[in-house]
């Protein structure tokens, strides 16, 4: 009987040795894939993270221009900028420094827009810096604010179509694409 039990176990201790090597190397053999698995899985919840956060700054970057376009439209500098006691030449000179201010607040923005995007509202900046500086060309240095003001709302009103508008539907329609 002692032969018979020693032989059983002996049988136990072969198989399960070999059940056990086995699936070792079936282990050693299939971790690599399994690895390399986990791994595309890993890189692909990343990516999608990072696709989403790019998202969530490309549409705060599109807010923050639109919001860019409608401080600089010359009614709203002059409401903010106007101050009584200064003359046209000082009121010129604050207007085109906010313009400016507002401009390199939100520079970086160019890193989550379209290049087309970033160009309409480098034009934007410079067609007001330009609208600003040249209506005050034929004042004299103690000309009243009023008539530099008027001079200004004057060319907006002639203009076919507000290019601050205009910029803000381009805006928002490259957004919605």
């Amino acid at each position: 009987m002692s032969a018979a039990f020693i032989d059983f176990f002996t049988q136990i201790f072969a198989i399960t040795f070999g059940v056990l090597a086995g699936g070792l190397i079936i282990f050693r053999l299939m971790w690599p894939k399994v690895e390399s698995y986990i791994l595309k899985l890993n890189a692909i919840n990343q990516n999608r993270l990072f696709t989403k956060e790019m998202q969530q700054m490309r549409f705060a970057a599109y807010e923050r221009l639109l919001l860019f376009a409608h401080r600089i439209e010359p009614q709203q500098v002059m409401l903010r900028n106007h101050q009584p006691g200064v003359t046209a030449e000082q009121f010129k000179k604050a207007l085109i420094q906010e313009v400016e201010q507002e401009y390199q607040h939100n520079f970086a923005q160019q890193l989550y827009v379209s290049d087309t995007a970033w160009r309409f509202i480098t034009d934007l900046k410079s067609n007001t810096i330009h609208l600003f500086q040249n209506a005050g060309q034929h004042f004299r240095g103690d000309t009243p604010v009023d008539q530099y003001v008027a001079v200004i709302l004057k060319h907006m009103k002639e203009l076919e179509e507000n290019p601050y508008h205009a910029v803000q539907a381009i805006l928002k329609k490259e957004l919605n694409s």
